[in-house]
């Protein structure tokens, strides 16, 4: 054989080797997610015992899961910062960034797409989800119980109240909140349901409704606008929460 013909066979060799060796370079994954030969995927957060099963059915049935918990849960995220940042004192913060962090996990591998592993990164963000709702749920719950004790002791006093038996004003504030209470505690029920069907975001709207009829309550039942005024401003935080906004410390609603 020749030098050239040699040189040619050499280069041709060199070539052949760059190629393959880029094309692995470009199976390996900056997140630790490795194309294998046999078209499945392996990750470092998984070994093989728990590894999700990556084969075209499972791919076929990621597709329909993933957007489905896109979307629900960034609506859940949505309001969790809202929460979160009316509550700031609640030592909610650093669930709140686990839970946004995961969710970023998973749409990282979304945009990848890589499928199987989007879909286990979002379910796992969806548990994080619901369970810091549960404890943003218990909360919340005893703000409404207390809330509504304190409403139920003012419709007793105006049920006591003679005037409320003579006067047709106070006897129709008499009725008008007394179905506000029920209501309200209506809503707490449905709160309860929700959150033992793992519907976190539910079980929150129910109770800043049934907070927000307890807030309309004590307004109502107010003696005078001195009354009236320290109720807006005890509860000026909540009633921004009640509407899914933040209220900031310069006193808007954001």
């Amino acid at each position: 054989m020749t030098m050239r013909k040699w040189s040619k066979v050499m280069s041709l060799v060199v070539i052949g080797l760059f190629v393959v060796s880029l094309a692995v370079a470009q199976e390996k994954k900056d997140d630790g997610i490795t194309k294998m030969p046999d078209g499945s995927y392996r990750s470092k957060d998984y070994d093989e015992s728990n590894r999700p099963e990556d084969d075209y059915l499972a791919k076929f049935h990621a597709n329909e899961v993933v957007d489905k918990l896109m979307k629900r849960n960034l609506d859940e995220i949505y309001m969790l910062n809202i929460i979160v940042k009316n509550n700031s004192g609640k030592g909610w913060d650093s669930k709140y960034q686990e839970v946004y962090n995961g969710y970023k996990d998973g749409m990282e591998q979304y945009y990848k797409r890589n499928m199987v592993y989007a879909k286990d990164k979002l379910q796992k963000n969806h548990a994080a989800i619901t369970d810091l709702f549960k404890i943003m749920y218990e909360d919340y719950r005893k703000q409404c119980e207390d809330l509504l004790n304190e409403c139920a002791g003012k419709i007793l006093q105006l049920h006591l109240d003679i005037g409320s038996r003579i006067d047709p004003d106070k006897s129709d504030l008499l009725s008008d909140n007394h179905l506000r209470l029920r209501v309200a505690y209506g809503q707490m029920d449905d709160a309860q349901k929700a959150m033992s069907e793992k519907y976190g975001l539910g079980a929150i709207y129910h109770l800043r409704v049934a907070r927000a009829y307890g807030i309309s309550i004590l307004e109502q039942l107010a003696k005078d606008e001195n009354e009236k005024k320290s109720v807006r401003d005890k509860y000026k935080v909540a009633k921004a929460d009640n509407l899914n906004r933040i209220y900031s410390t310069g006193g808007a609603a954001q």
